[in-house]
């Protein structure tokens, strides 16, 4: 054969492949989205079978096998190593394994199978999940223990709180729990300088040791030969029936004033009484519902714990002032100003009076004291101010002024010298 005449049959072979695999394309491509005409399949079966270039040429006698090939090759598609091919059937199919054992998808177009495999491999194994071991270290565990034991059992200040103190862990994060010792503990905590957190710190993190020992992550825990933190703590206050006088008169001319005064009155948290709507307050009933709180950042949440949810009395002065007040709808908070306004305004406020220390609490220590001093029974003063134990209630809300100490003293004496002469 001539070269010019071999260079001719080459060119049409080129023309004559590029056809056939046109029209390949455009069929597999209707393949991938629904089903080809059966006059296009038709079409490029006859072409396949029938196409010769020249009568006189025998050369491309194997262009169907070469055709063929070709489309085979565009039938079937590669995605991370899995192939994607055709089925008998007409379904699409791919295989893949996992953990050693063989899987399959399926689907009724390419693109479909395409993504069922791309949706599987995406799928977790327990080799591409962490396996908990005692090689863990304490940052990993303590991160693990509050998705575990904290998240959506805390309420969302509180777990903020948590997350902040346990920032001061950094000295000793990366030690594995196998190799964390009493000793780099105790030297850890005795570098917290802030007593309360101090205190904090261990009582969490040897909440979380326990969980590691009780998931037999770690044979002991070793904070248990930690020294416990010793703390002095600050002496509830509670003003004197003189100094509540003194802030009763002042706040009645205080735009915030009233806020106070239902703390005072009612022994409620600032961010209980912030949160009270009027829908809350039952005036022919005598009672006012605490179910929300306002937080620190202002969202609106729940009470401090299930038992700070409850219903208390709406008590006379409580009541009188409530009255004396615009009611808005509802739904409308009676207190709408922010958490810092009114924490800011009272300790102006206490200045001014001359009253040290006096923040929104100490109107509820006041509240306590105050029951105490009527004799009011203690697990009914622990009912109205939402605490779950009685303990809470005589450690920290009753306060003994000095002016009714003495009036028991007196009261004694009497007694005493009448029956005991």
């Amino acid at each position: 054969m001539e070269l010019q005449d071999f260079l001719l049959l080459l060119e049409q072979v080129h023309g004559a492949l590029m056809q056939v695999i046109g029209m390949m394309k455009a069929t597999i491509y209707k393949q991938s989205k629904g089903q080809p005409s059966k006059e296009e399949q038709e079409q490029l079966n006859n072409l396949l079978k029938d196409w010769r270039p020249d009568d006189n040429s025998s050369a491309p006698v194997f262009l169907p096998q070469i055709a063929s090939a070709v489309l085979q090759r565009e039938e079937t598609m590669k995605y991370k190593g899995k192939t994607i091919a055709k089925r008998k059937d007409g379904r699409w199919f791919a295989r893949y394994r996992v953990e050693g054992k063989s899987k399959s998808v399926y689907g009724h177009t390419q693109a479909e199978c395409l993504a069922k495999l791309k949706e599987a491999l995406k799928q977790p194994t327990r080799k591409n999940t962490t396996k908990i071991t005692n090689k863990i270290k304490l940052e990993e565990w303590i991160t693990k223990w509050l998705e575990l034991y904290k998240v959506n059992k805390l309420k969302r200040s509180t777990l903020e709180q948590m997350k902040r103190y346990l920032k001061s862990i950094k000295p000793i994060a990366e030690i594995p729990l196998s190799e964390l010792t009493a000793i780099d503990l105790q030297e850890w905590l005795n570098k917290i300088e802030a007593p309360r957190k101090r205190e904090k710190l261990y009582v969490m993190i040897k909440d979380a040791l326990n969980k590691a020992v009780r998931n037999k992550l770690i044979k002991e825990n070793p904070m248990e030969a930690v020294d416990k933190p010793k703390i002095q703590r600050k002496q509830s206050q509670a003003l004197s029936k003189e100094d509540e006088a003194k802030f009763v008169s002042a706040c009645k001319n205080l735009p915030q004033g009233n806020l106070y005064l239902i703390c005072l009155y009612e022994g409620l948290r600032i961010g209980e009484a912030m949160a009270l709507t009027w829908a809350d307050v039952d005036f022919e009933k005598r009672t006012i519902t605490i179910n929300k709180s306002i937080e620190r950042d202002g969202t609106l949440g729940t009470p401090k714990t299930a038992t700070s949810n409850r219903v208390v009395p709406l008590f006379a002065k409580a009541k009188t002032l409530l009255q004396s007040m615009e009611k808005g709808k509802d739904d409308e908070r009676i207190f709408p100003d922010a958490m810092k306004t009114y924490q800011n305004h009272i300790a102006r406020l206490s200045r001014e009076l001359g009253l040290n220390g006096v923040h929104a609490h100490t109107l509820r220590h006041t509240f306590a004291t105050r029951c105490a001093e009527a004799g009011i029974a203690i697990k009914v003063v622990q009912k109205w101010l939402g605490h779950s134990t009685v303990q809470m209630t005589l450690n920290v809300y009753t306060h003994v002024n000095p002016d009714f100490e003495a009036e028991m003293v007196e009261k004694f004496d009497t007694h005493f010298d009448t029956h005991f002469r």
